[in-house]
């Protein structure tokens, strides 16, 4: 995909209300204040609460040898220091040039990877290998999520399946990096494999063997 994809698309409220607050900085884009926005694809790193250990800890919960789909749906990924790198970039262009006044882009390591491969990648980290899988259809899981849906309407409760967690999780998320790099000359300085050994520590890597 690229930025000229429609940001009404998105599947969870989470995705939707990023998109709405998009909306709002772009709108705000003016002579007296240049805006653009920066749409970074999963990030994780140093600090991570949210990618990394939502990840790691399948392993606890014995979750780990369930591939929801076909597991080959390919996913971007952002070490945080390109992130980082991005955001710098766009502000030294909106004091600048101003090329990325009112404009997004998608930034992203740009090695998209099968989701189970990255899940793999972290689990093995620590020292982890699933025993087997077990491959879950797709409509299977979708219905799961609807009943977990009506549950938690039911109970009051919060669930993280969902229709939408689902369609996320057996989707294809992973955009052109032209843009980005066209006009802000972004290129991520450190790929997917350095960043996975830089997401923990020496003695947590050493602790994991």
């Amino acid at each position: 995909m690229d930025e000229e994809l429609s940001t009404q698309k998105a599947s969870l409220t989470y995705g939707q209300s990023k998109a709405t607050a998009e909306a709002h900085v772009l709108a705000a884009n003016s002579a007296d204040m240049n805006t653009c926005a920066i749409r970074p694809s999963m990030v994780f790193g140093p600090g991570d609460t949210q990618v990394a250990p939502s990840i790691h800890a399948c392993i606890a919960k014995g979750e780990t040898p369930f591939v929801v789909g076909s597991g080959d749906n390919l996913y971007d990924f952002t070490f945080v220091t390109n992130a980082a790198d991005a955001h710098v970039l766009a502000v030294e262009n909106l004091l600048g040039p101003k090329t990325a006044a009112g404009e997004a882009f998608f930034i992203s390591n740009q090695e998209p990877v099968p989701f189970r491969d990255f899940c793999l990648a972290v689990w093995a980290e620590f020292g982890h290998v699933p025993p087997y899988q077990v491959h879950i259809p797709a409509t299977v899981a979708w219905f799961a999520g609807y009943l977990a849906e009506w549950a938690t309407q039911l109970t009051g409760s919060s669930a993280t399946l969902s229709r939408g967690s689902v369609k996320d999780a057996c989707g294809t998320r992973y955009a052109s990096g032209q843009k980005a790099k066209r006009v802000l000359g972004y290129s991520p300085r450190i790929g997917l494999v350095d960043a996975e050994y830089k997401e923990r520590g020496p003695s947590q890597r050493a602790g994991a063997h």
